[in-house]
């Protein structure tokens, strides 16, 4: 067995067996990250096969498992916040070009005996490049609206609320087909074998590791989602949403409740005993603010209120920082600069 595909099927094959005994009882997430792996071990397998047997056949297919974890990833940061969510038949359908592309091809020249050199296999191939990218497509959607659920729920963004690597992940997926187009189209004297080494294998190896690495410990990220009718029979008149809104402000400048560095809408919600939605929308309408941004612009106002307070004197500005509700370094020098359009040390020259 080649080297790099061993090692794989491997990777993928541990994946499988930690998220069975760490992730019990199983999350719908849970399950996409089981398929991604199960399709890495089907594709790590049957590109073995082709290179054994020289039969491109067992590459189209192992081409066609490569590509539905694409579309699977998307679905997969979709139901790390949608924890409740179930995957069906709807979703199944986002499936449904893919399926219809490979049956097409298959039968065209494998069934049929056409030509690769023949003029609709360059359509054919338009049209899978069309597919990739719009799958690519879907999953940069799901990774903005998932960044989007996370500044309306929370006032921080650790790495196992980001998921930054799920980037790395799909921007691998990109350099992956984008090598294959340039190596297999610009430099002609590569062959199957080599394509398949150089790109499959290279980049959905490091694809499986991070999986196994990042996938494994990553939790399911509970978001507040509203469905519409709720939406429709809560909207708030101006009178409720002024009155809202300056019980909002009262309560901050009182409570302060901006320091706790985890606080959550939720959180927020039940110390001002206003319901989650009802707050959601006096954020939007009155303030114009999802939750990340108004709890930011609070602690960075409190971090300048603590940096004029001469008894802060034998503090560091990341003391601050930390006092005022930041749980990074990197974060807060980010929402300084945002808020106040300096760096903290630009700030402080001034």
């Amino acid at each position: 067995m080649h080297f790099l595909i061993s090692i794989g099927i491997i990777l993928a094959i541990i994946g499988i067996v930690l998220i069975l005994m760490l992730k019990t009882p199983l999350k719908t997430s849970d399950k996409l990250l089981l398929v991604i792996f199960s399709c890495f071990v089907i594709k790590f397998s049957l590109d073995e096969v082709s290179i054994i047997t020289g039969n491109t056949l067992f590459s189209g297919f192992a081409g066609a498992f490569g590509i539905s974890t694409i579309v699977t990833s998307g679905w997969y940061v979709k139901y790390l916040t949608d924890t409740d969510g179930r995957f069906g038949w709807k979703q199944l359908m986002s499936y449904t070009p893919l399926i219809v592309a490979f049956i097409c091809i298959m039968v065209l020249f494998f069934v049929n005996g056409q030509s690769w050199s023949a003029p609709i296999y360059l359509t054919i191939e338009v049209l899978m490049g069309a597919l990739v990218i719009y799958y690519f497509g879907f999953c940069i959607h799901m990774l903005y609206k998932h960044r989007q659920l996370i500044h309306e729920n929370y006032s921080g963004a650790p790495g196992s609320i980001t998921i930054n690597w799920m980037i790395v992940i799909i921007s691998l997926q990109i350099v992956e087909f984008l090598l294959k187009v340039v190596l297999g189209r610009v430099i002609t004297s590569y062959s199957n074998a080599d394509l398949n080494i150089i790109t499959n294998e290279y980049c959905f190896i490091i694809m499986t590791f991070l999986l196994v690495i990042l996938g494994i410990w990553q939790k399911s990220i509970p978001v507040f989602i509203p469905a519409k009718e709720e939406i429709f029979q809560s909207a708030l008149q101006p009178d409720d949403l002024k009155r809202y809104q300056l019980k909002l402000e009262k309560f901050m400048e009182e409570h302060k409740p901006f320091l706790d560095p985890e606080l959550t809408i939720e959180k927020l919600g039940e110390l001002t005993r206003i319901k989650k939605l009802l707050l959601s929308q006096t954020l939007n309408k009155a303030f114009n603010k999802n939750f990340f941004t108004f709890i930011k612009e609070y602690r960075i106002r409190h971090v300048e209120v603590e940096l004029r307070n001469k008894s802060n004197a034998e503090r560091t500005i990341m003391d601050i920082a930390y006092m005022s509700g930041f749980n990074s370094k990197t974060g807060f020098n980010r929402a300084f600069k945002e808020v106040t359009g300096k760096t903290p040390t630009e700030y402080l020259e001034n």
